[in-house]
């Protein structure tokens, strides 16, 4: 199956200085940096999308990957590989930073970085600090209810699947591109286990286009993945 690869292209590479070459110490000291098999997990399987294509209608299809999240189905399209090694190799020899949008790894001698700007260039989505007074006011409950999914949570992916697979293409163009914006929240942007649940007030989003479109959902992806790309202890 294939996932996003996070981090594996357009990493800035500082070229070392010859004057200075004392970095910060390593986030894991020689021999004691957690095993791959044991500490690596990862939930965005772009092959999902598969079943968003076929349930969403080529219509509404088209429409989201010409939205500000389209670029996820980009990815799809284009079968790209996620490289547990490389991320492995790359988080274990992280450098310990005060910025906590910053991911400083040590490769071969020369300090690379994964920030907010190289992450945007990867992904290509709204850059642009939150706007905590950009709220929306929109009467989510009886689509929630044509979701089969109570109106006090956002969907996990479970119940989305089945709406996919049994009743939405008789839907409405609207809502069919509503599903789709929930399942690129689940999948690509949160990128959480099955049966997690998008965030209530993200989820709502999507049953007001303009809200949807303006909100900077690259910051939101690059800081909900920073914080769960720490490894678990072996």
């Amino acid at each position: 199956c294939s996932s996003i690869a996070r981090v594996s292209v357009s990493i800035t590479v500082m070229a070392p200085s010859s004057t200075d070459s004392k970095y910060p110490q390593l986030l894991y000291t020689e021999g004691k940096a957690p095993s791959q098999k044991k500490s690596m997990s990862f939930y965005s399987y772009l092959s999902n999308f598969q079943m968003v294509q076929v349930g969403v209608g080529n219509d509404a299809w088209d429409a989201l990957k010409e939205s500000s999240v389209g670029v996820f189905l980009g990815f799809y399209e284009q079968d790209h590989i996620f490289s547990a090694e490389l991320v492995h190799y790359i988080l274990t020899h992280q450098l310990v930073v005060k910025k906590n949008y910053e991911i400083w790894s040590l490769i071969d001698c020369q300090p690379i970085r994964l920030s907010l700007i190289e992450f945007g260039e990867i992904i290509g989505l709204n850059i642009g600090p939150f706007d905590v007074g950009d709220t929306i006011d929109v009467d989510h409950r009886e689509f929630w209810e044509e979701l089969h999914v109570s109106p006090a949570v956002g969907p996990n992916l479970v119940e989305l699947r089945e709406v996919l697979l049994t009743r939405c293409k008789s839907w409405c163009f609207e809502k069919r591109r509503s599903v789709g914006w929930l399942c690129i929240l689940h999948i690509a942007v949160y990128g959480i286990a099955l049966t997690a649940r998008i965030p209530l007030e993200a989820a709502k989003r999507v049953l007001n286009a303009d809200a949807f479109e303006r909100y900077p959902w690259e910051d939101l992806s690059m800081c909900y993945k920073y914080g769960h790309m720490q490894l678990l202890p072996a």
